[in-house]
């Protein structure tokens, strides 16, 4: 019995030898018929060319009898003339009527007799010769005119009958060939699309459940080796399911030991907020009565865990509590004995396989020591960056003496040396502005001094802080603001220090002769400034990254300038966002307070 694959094969074998058999004949045909053209083609030349030397004829029999009247240089010089284009069509003709070649040469020698024979003696030669001799001529020629019209009609008969039986041939050979086509697929839906519907419908009954079904393929082929392994599957799947309660059973012993091997306490809740399950790391932490949801109410910290839970199951997504602003509520202090610990809480909702929502898992993790790495951190930068500022304010003047030639003249290399030293001294100058800033908000030793300001004040001061640095690559900066918006609650230095980093990037990644626009707007009740460029964009993976600390990859800059953008900004109660596509410029964009309205009472006269 042949194989799926031998049944395709021979398909397709006998549907190429069917098409190219047609094609074959078709080419044969067309070959064909094209031969009979030609054939219909000579006769029709034949014909044309026979009549042309009869109407030439025609005319000279006509000069004939003029010259027989009245005989004259000037009628016979037409007669020769005409004389000459007969024997040239003559000529022309000959192939197609060979009969013609004697016509030609009598034609000949009496045109050669018209020109030897003297004036006087024209017109006797033109009535008693040339006449009667043309018109011989022209019987001649209508009678092989007359024999080559029957022989076309003959032809035009025959090329009718071969055309009917060609286009016959073609017809049924068309015709055989659909039906053969037919039959074939016929026999390939029966023999090889079937089988294969007859599995998949097995296997998909196999999936739904029903592991009695079996596929019946018996050849050694791929689809038999297919119904084999389903049909071991089946049998397999059906054995699992005798023993699917001992499953469940080792699964949930499986699970419970793998919640209870965590180190950090976990928490598990059903969609209502319901305590399921506690490892031993939470019964230390909370006690044995959190297994309760009513006692973990009454634990401490039991209120901030359920809300965690709440909003996880809401919002049917992971809720954490890293990172600063809301998420700071989900640390949790907790105090163990005399040690205070603190622990981050980490909230995702659980889901069946359908994607059902069963619950929440919660886990409390330990973050006190990462939170004392941080402060010592940041006291270590603050600390350093203050240190560091006096030694390198020395050094910058050390190296301006020298650049400016006040330890004597420099060498060419010795002034291309300082002039690096002096670029370098000026980064790292930045950098440390940048940290000790960063350091005091994080510290919260930067005291905010805040103070209603105009917003068309606080964009002029940008614009010509940094005009001459743009006219320098050739960028216009522009400016659009209202002149009567409204006042923002904002520290004046913070500000600036916001603008100056937006600016300084801005100026950095665009290009010569680009665009810079400072925009600010009312939304709301707050105000919003704008920083748009025309630079070479931000690729779209760095963008949730781009306000961390130190993720700079051009090379240059400090790499805290955003950080420190997004800091002032949230202090001063405002929110940063960023927009970009490579090609297409940058636009940062941060928001301000409005100052709150306060109501005013005035004094009523009375009297």
């Amino acid at each position: 019995m042949l194989s799926l694959y031998q049944r395709l094969i021979l398909g397709f074998l006998i549907l190429i030898t069917l098409v190219g058999g047609l094609g074959m004949l078709v080419r044969h045909s067309f070959v064909h018929l094209s031969a009979l053209d030609g054939q219909q083609q000579t006769a029709d030349a034949a014909v044309g060319a026979l009549s042309q030397v009869q109407a030439s004829i025609a005319r000279e029999q006509v000069l004939a009898g003029r010259l027989a009247s009245a005989a004259d240089r000037a009628i016979e010089s037409q007669l020769l003339a005409e004389a000459s284009v007969t024997d040239q069509r003559m000529t022309l003709a000959v192939p197609q009527s060979p009969s013609l070649g004697a016509v030609q040469q009598r034609h000949s020698q009496l045109i050669a007799r018209l020109r030897s024979t003297p004036s006087d003696n024209w017109q006797h030669f033109a009535e008693d010769t040339l006449r009667p001799q043309l018109n011989e001529i022209d019987e001649s020629i209508s009678d092989a005119l007359g024999t080559v019209f029957n022989s076309r009609a003959r032809l035009m008969d025959s090329l009718d009958h071969e055309r009917f039986l060609l286009r016959a041939r073609l017809i049924a050979a068309s015709s055989i060939s659909l039906l053969a086509a037919i039959g074939i697929s016929a026999i390939s839906l029966l023999f090889v699309i079937m089988p294969i519907r007859r599995t998949a419908k097995t296997a998909h009954l196999i999936g739904q459940g029903d592991l009695n079904q079996r596929i019946e393929w018996r050849n050694r082929d791929d689809l038999g080796t297919i119904a084999t392994e389903v049909n071991r599957m089946a049998i397999r799947l059906r054995d699992l399911r005798e023993t699917e309660s001992g499953r469940r059973q080792m699964e949930q012993q499986l699970s419970d030991a793998v919640v209870q091997s965590i180190f950090e306490p976990v928490i598990v809740t059903d969609a209502k907020g319901h305590v399921l399950k506690l490892n031993q790391a939470s019964t230390e932490l909370l006690g044995k009565s959190a297994g309760d949801r009513m006692a973990l109410t009454n634990t401490p910290g039991g209120e901030k865990i359920l809300n965690a839970v709440r909003s996880a199951v809401s919002i049917q997504r992971a809720v954490t509590g890293e990172g600063s602003g809301e998420n700071e509520a989900l640390l949790l202090p907790m105090r163990i004995g005399s040690a205070q610990r603190n622990y981050r809480l980490r909230t995702s909702p659980m889901r069946d396989e359908e994607g059902k929502l069963l619950g929440a898992v919660t886990v409390l993790e330990d973050v006190t020591e990462l939170q004392d790495i941080d402060r010592f951190k940041t006291r270590f930068l603050s600390v350093a960056s203050e240190k560091l500022r006096d030694p390198l304010q020395k050094l910058r003047l050390a190296i301006y003496a020298l650049a400016r030639g006040h330890a004597g003249e420099l060498r060419p290399l010795q002034a291309d040396i300082l002039e690096g030293a002096t670029k370098e001294s000026e980064k790292l100058d930045d950098l440390m502005s940048d940290l000790i800033e960063v350091a005091e908000l994080d510290t919260g030793r930067r005291e905010m001094k805040i103070e209603r300001l105009r917003p068309v004040e606080i964009l002029d001061d940008a614009y010509h802080r940094f005009r001459e640095q743009a006219r320098e690559r050739n960028i216009e900066i522009t400016v659009s603001v209202f002149a009567d918006l409204s006042h923002v609650n904002a520290d004046r230095r913070a500000l600036r220090s916001i603008l100056d980093n937006l600016l300084t990037n801005a100026i950095r990644y665009t290009p010569v002769g680009g665009q810079i626009l400072l925009e600010a707007s009312e939304i709301k009740e707050s105000i919003q400034f704008v920083v748009r460029d025309s630079g070479r964009g931000i690729e779209a993976e760095r963008l949730p990254t781009i306000f961390g600390r130190f993720t700079e990859s051009s090379g240059s800059g400090t790499g805290l300038g955003l950080a420190l953008v997004r800091r002032l900004v949230e202090t001063l109660g405002g929110q940063v966002a960023v927009e970009s596509r490579l090609g297409q410029g940058t636009t940062f964009s941060f928001t301000l307070p409005v100052p709150a309205v306060t109501p005013t009472r005035h004094e009523v006269e009375v009297g």
